[in-house]
């Protein structure tokens, strides 16, 4: 049988554990609002982020018909997996 500090140092163990799990729930919900606020900084002489920034806003529902989003994700795909275009390496 256990004594009643025994009892009591296991609820305080208990309850500090609580109160570090809220407190990493509460840094982590800050730090997702911080990413979220974040604006997206667009490049004005690169018209591909332009319309990626604007697709981005979009509704799920309204990316499945918007055809130049499409096709901006496509020609990001592709600038991501073919490299730098040609002529421009060193």
């Amino acid at each position: 049988m256990r004594t009643a500090p025994e009892k009591m140092l296991k609820l305080v163990a208990i309850a500090m554990g609580g109160i570090v799990l809220l407190m990493m729930a509460i840094e982590l919900r800050d730090a997702v609002k911080e990413e979220r606020a974040a604006p997206v900084s667009v490049t004005p002489d690169d018209p591909l982020r332009t319309e990626l920034a604007r697709c981005r806003a979009l509704a799920p529902e309204a990316l499945e018909t918007d055809t130049a989003c499409r096709a901006a994700w496509a020609e990001n795909r592709r600038r991501f997996f073919d490299g730098p275009p040609q002529g421009l390496e060193d």
